[in-house]
């Protein structure tokens, strides 16, 4: 179980950033800036032309008090790149790809194994999770400013969102882009694995040294980054975790 946050292609990510930022692409505040402040702070307040987000922020726009980009903003699938590393070959092709983002982590409703011993706590916790995972509660916290976005089949009845305030056009904009992401062939399906914030908190550390200068080009952030995963993967167990990441991946 080898990270391959080094390989060509993640470096190559790396240094569009790196070279974003030499060429003072981003807002003053931006790399030191958390993903609300991006998001909620910047974005739906009219700063900047695009953002990579969970789906709720699509209700947000046209449903928070703070958004002035309601009527003017547009959905669709995280965007490709027309040169994509073949990790297979070692080589990198000259054609469009796509591989829209799964990105699980985010609000959720959860039964955890606290309540197991105890058999009326455990049923009272699978019933408020049933309850507010149902059909019309999860509408409300899909269309509504809530944290989540469409999950469920029923949330993707249109004629709903319409009865709900919402105009057409916008629905069948919004909830198309989450639906093409859902269902495309190629999505990237977010790692679920034990300590997967420990992963990600390192590499953004990383990062930021690599933004920063500390290190000396792409290639030494990335292989920094996964220096430190194998790290943690050894500290919780790289036979457990190589078997956990398969399972989830239904292998």
């Amino acid at each position: 179980m080898k990270p391959l946050v080094n390989n060509p292609a993640w470096v190559q990510a790396i240094q569009d950033v790196l070279d974003l930022i030499a060429a003072k692409a981003y807002p003053a505040d931006q790399i030191n800036a958390d993903p609300n402040t991006t998001a909620f702070s910047q974005f739906l307040a009219g700063t900047g032309a695009m953002l990579m987000w969970w789906g709720d922020v699509g209700s947000s726009a046209r449903t928070s008090d703070s958004s002035v980009v309601g009527d003017v903003v547009g959905f669709g699938i995280n965007r490709g790149s027309n040169r994509v590393y073949n990790r297979k070959t070692g080589q990198w092709e000259e054609k469009y790809n796509e591989a829209p983002n799964m990105a699980y982590l985010g609000w959720g409703i959860y039964v955890t194994k606290r309540v197991s011993s105890d058999e009326k706590k455990r049923k009272a916790a699978w019933s408020a999770a049933a309850h507010l995972g149902g059909k019309d509660l999860s509408l409300w916290t899909s269309a509504y400013p809530s944290g989540f976005q469409p999950y469920r089949q029923s949330n993707f009845n249109y004629d709903e969102w319409e009865k709900a305030g919402y105009d057409r056009a916008f629905v069948e904009d919004y909830l198309g882009s989450n639906a093409d992401s859902y269902n495309h062939p190629n999505a990237a399906i977010e790692p679920r694995i034990p300590g997967i914030f420990q992963y990600y908190s390192v590499a953004e550390d990383e990062l930021a040294k690599g933004f920063a200068g500390q290190y000396k080009s792409a290639q030494e952030t990335a292989d920094a980054i996964a220096a430190a995963w194998e790290k943690i993967t050894d500290q919780i167990g790289r036979d457990s975790q190589l078997k956990l990441y398969r399972a989830s991946l239904g292998l």
